[in-house]
């Protein structure tokens, strides 16, 4: 990355931010994946987002290592650059927009000199944040501001879209510790999948959220 650090802000296109909102609302738990970014004269550009399959419980994701190098291999197929996945994303569900731990740790475990990060909930809310790894690891939280350079299509084949594949790439399920002996002693952790039953659709009106318009 060339350009002065910290940048004044991070733009993401239209309908990059309707995706990741969608994700969020949408499914009723966790879930996260990957995007592309744009290096220009105005800065960074997040150009798309991706949702890669992955495992989920109420409060954890965990995604698919295959499904990450079938992401990168078919960004190389269309003609793309692997090293523009630079964006990182996670929906944190109903819950409030804290960077947690296990966030922290997974956008420093990332390759490469840097990563765009983004936290979203259903509430709409958004944060943002940069991490540079070289030459020295920082970090900055910064404005995420949307680009109005496309019309808005048609949201509810968006939505149909967004739909078909939280269905196809998210697996759901929940963590239970059995249970064992007459004085109730714990004993293994077991996952059982369960059926993920997508959230009710919501109106369209927008409550405003962490977005800039420009």
């Amino acid at each position: 990355m060339t350009l002065p650090l910290p940048p004044r802000e991070i733009r993401i296109r239209r309908r990059a931010v309707d995706k990741l909102l969608l994700y969020a609302e949408r499914c009723p738990v966790e879930i996260g994946g990957l995007g592309s970014v744009e290096e220009d004269g105005e800065g960074l550009l997040i150009t798309d987002l991706f949702l890669l399959s992955q495992k989920v419980s109420a409060s954890d994701t965990e995604l698919d290592a295959d499904a990450l190098f079938e992401c990168l291999g078919r960004v190389v197929a269309e003609g793309g650059d692997v090293a523009s996945v630079r964006v990182w994303w996670h929906s944190h569900a109903d819950m409030d927009l804290i960077w947690s731990q296990t966030d922290c740790a997974t956008i420093g475990s990332l390759p490469g000199d840097f990563w765009v990060a983004l936290l979203v909930n259903r509430r709409r809310g958004i944060l943002c944040r940069l991490d540079a790894f070289a030459p020295h690891r920082q970090t900055w939280e910064l404005p995420l501001v949307e680009v109005v350079d496309e019309e808005r299509g048609d949201p509810e084949a968006l939505q149909a879209a967004i739909d078909r594949e939280i269905l196809e790439k998210v697996r759901a399920y929940v963590v239970v510790q059995d249970v064992i002996g007459s004085e109730g002693i714990a004993g293994t952790i077991a996952e059982y999948p369960v059926p993920l039953t997508l959230e009710p659709t919501r109106s369209r009106h927008d409550p405003g959220d962490a977005r800039e318009r420009k």
